[in-house]
């Protein structure tokens, strides 16, 4: 089974994610790329109705558990990338 780690769109996700870096990322149309080797893909995308909002969802899926200990790293990555602030990042982890 798949855990997930989610952030938020919000100026408060942000600040959670301020002491992860992205450095040896990199994000190229669907996929990041951990120093050169493909860690996640796009796996999903999906639009709710939570809590009374529509909400969109991206989810990108680890190539592998190596990768883990990035997720929160990918998502800020993802994060700072994006040009729709509403958007909220996902990454499943591998186990």
């Amino acid at each position: 089974m798949a855990l997930l780690w989610m952030a938020g769109c919000s100026p408060n996700a942000l600040d959670v994610l301020e002491g992860y870096s992205t450095e040896g990322l990199t994000y190229e149309e669907t996929s990041v790329y951990y120093h050169g080797k493909l860690a996640a893909t796009l796996g999903s995308v999906e639009v709710a109705y939570d809590d009374g909002k529509l909400v969109r969802e991206a989810t990108f899926v680890l190539t592998s558990s190596e990768f883990n200990d990035i997720a929160l790293n990918i998502i800020k990555l993802i994060q700072d990338s994006k040009k729709d602030p509403d958007w909220e990042i996902e990454v499943e982890l591998k186990l």
